[in-house]
């Protein structure tokens, strides 16, 4: 093999390189922004979406989009208490878990286990999901003033 054709593949196996890892940049920068750093729809935006998404699939018109809002809306309002009340489930599994769970620990185990709840709490205050109401059985605690 001679130099200048060594050179050449040396310079086709690199483009193939960069090209590969260019398409594999934009793909993984697609899919961090959609699934990781957007996350899932807030539920204020499911309606919007569903609407777009109708609209763009099946190409409706004006007059089907009018139709078709009410029932949207209405699938919409079922399905945030839907998620209220499977949110509100899962809280109160967690807390129970949490109780029984917290007994078996060391008291250096069950500070961290505090301190992973709180990491928790903020994380998804941090996501728009609101703080759980008071319990029932306790009046809500007052608010710090500003």
């Amino acid at each position: 093999m001679n130099s200048a054709l060594k050179g050449k593949l040396a310079l086709a196996f690199l483009l193939v390189f960069v090209a590969g890892a260019a398409t594999g940049a934009f793909l993984g920068f697609h899919h961090l922004s959609h699934h990781i750093i957007m996350g899932p729809p807030h539920s204020g935006d499911v309606p919007d979406r569903m609407r777009e998404h109708l609209r763009r699939e099946l190409r409706l018109t004006t007059e089907q989009e009018k139709k078709i809002a009410p029932i949207i809306d209405a699938t919409s309002a079922k399905l945030e208490t839907i998620r209220v009340e499977t949110a509100e489930r899962v809280r109160t599994v967690m807390e129970e878990s949490k109780k029984e769970v917290a007994p078996l620990l060391t008291p250096e185990q069950q500070k961290k286990l505090d301190q992973l709840d709180s990491e928790h709490r903020k994380m998804m205050l941090h996501h728009g999901f609101l703080p759980p109401p008071p319990p029932k059985d306790k009046p809500p605690s007052p608010s710090p003033a500003p």
